[in-house]
């Protein structure tokens, strides 16, 4: 399939204006087998119970069996089971469970869209996107910060955004590159599939999904034109000064040079997403001052400059050793301490499920892969602190380990180190330092 992938991505990127007839067929048995292997083997099972594994026991019949639906034009889209997990703000998001079969398929054609669709997105979107990923979007703002000299930041919430996605909307927006009827209403079917919810059925109106394999690369569609186009090929040409959009999924920020660019952009962007069925959420949306001259001026007045959350760091702006000015970025309180709360609840439950050896090493990647992301430059105090907790943590859950005797704290440490765990380190550091009068 990626050869034929690749030819589409050709095409796509020589002809901007072509809308594909005849996608359907790339979804063989070949095809929908990779897309089965390259499933989570974890994920939880939808409405119909069937696990990885089971699914895999007869793979060949059933992909075979599952092609045939397909072309025939009888696969039914199963329903989606709903649960809720908690959100890094205190609440809870619904998480959309689709059926192993479905999945598979969805993720063919997520892989068709994607091969199209990657042509056509514009450079200032990073989430779910092949060879890119939230570190590429913390580096565009901090460059739009100390080298595109924004003074006025949007930082922006739309209020649930994949439940209020509005599909006729998204459909004519497919509709711009896709005219195979098939993948349409494959799509359409999966929008419009029912939910599960604790015995109850529900009919999905709008949105989609979160936890959908199709769902990434629909919402990137959606935002697409709702947004990214919109700003950098229209706003952007009416306002004097320059704006720099940073976009992951549905969470994003808008730099600005000057105010008044700034507040038309916050009205306009107010009517804009109206238009498509979505809303700013008023409570987490702001306008602040932010930046080098902003930073300055608060310096001077000798008053706390604004700071604001982005994937998952607090930005801010700081002295560097020389005197410079930086980007400077911490963890966000709340998502340490939730992350804290989430591996103590993890251990609790591990601690006699697992052997020593498999516990030691589920530990020490949930700490490598804490560290791997949240390791930037000023963000050593932070990173040493999850660690020291978690060390904490990991002492308490060995001491309840079942028919085994507890030990103190020098044992411990004689045990650290024929087993130690990761330490925190700067992966990554400051690109640019701006130094006023240069």
């Amino acid at each position: 399939m990626s050869t034929q992938l690749n030819r589409l991505s050709e095409i796509a990127r020589n002809k901007p204006k072509t809308r594909f007839i005849s996608l359907a067929h790339l979804l063989d048995e070949e095809s929908l087998m990779e897309c089965y292997w390259e499933l989570n083997q974890n994920a939880a099972a939808g409405v119909d119970g069937i696990s990885y594994d089971r699914y895999g026991r007869n793979l060949e019949e059933n992909i075979a069996d599952l092609v045939k639906r397909l072309k025939s034009k009888k696969y039914r889209a199963t329903d989606i089971r709903r649960v809720k997990i908690p959100k890094p703000d205190g609440g809870e998001r619904p998480l959309g469970i689709p059926a192993l079969e479905d999945k598979i398929v969805q993720r063919g054609v997520a892989k068709i869209l994607s091969a199209i669709y990657e042509e056509d997105f514009l450079g200032v979107s990073y989430g779910f996107r092949p060879k890119r990923n939230g570190h590429d979007a913390l580096r565009a703002v901090e460059l739009s910060v100390i080298k595109g000299g924004i003074n006025h930041l949007l930082d922006v919430d739309i209020r649930g955004f994949f439940d209020n996605l509005d599909h006729s909307w998204l459909m004519r927006m497919l509709g711009e590159r896709i005219k195979d009827r098939t993948i349409l209403r494959l799509i359409g079917k999966w929008l419009k599939a029912g939910v599960l919810e604790e015995g109850k059925r529900t009919r999905n109106e709008d949105g989609v999904p979160q936890g959908g394999v199709i769902s990434p690369i629909l919402s990137n569609i959606y935002l697409h034109y709702v947004l990214d186009l919109w700003l950098i090929r229209k706003v952007c040409k009416e306002i004097n000064g320059r704006a720099y959009l940073t976009r992951y999924a549905d969470d994003f920020v808008i730099g600005c040079t000057n105010r008044t660019d700034a507040k038309k952009i916050w009205e306009m962007l107010e009517g804009r997403l109206k238009q498509f069925g979505l809303e700013l959420s008023q409570e987490k949306s702001r306008l602040i001052e932010f930046g080098k001259k902003a930073y300055l001026e608060c310096e001077r007045k000798g008053i706390k400059p604004s700071t604001f959350d982005f994937l998952g760091f607090t930005h801010y702006m700081d002295r560097s050793r020389k005197g410079g000015l930086k980007l400077g970025r911490k963890t966000i309180g709340k998502r340490m301490r939730r992350k804290l709360v989430a591996l103590n609840d993890k251990l609790r439950k591990l601690r006699n499920a697992l052997p020593f050896r498999e516990l030691h090493e589920h530990l020490c990647r949930i700490l490598k892969g804490y560290y791997n992301y949240f390791g930037f430059a000023g963000n050593a105090a932070t990173l040493r602190r999850f660690g020291y907790i978690a060390g904490r943590l990991w002492f308490k859950w060995l001491n309840r380990r079942s028919q085994r005797k507890s030990f103190n704290w020098e044992e411990f440490n004689k045990l650290l180190g024929r087993y130690p765990l990761p330490k925190p380190r700067i992966l990554k550091g400051y690109n640019w330092i701006y130094s006023p009068g240069l």
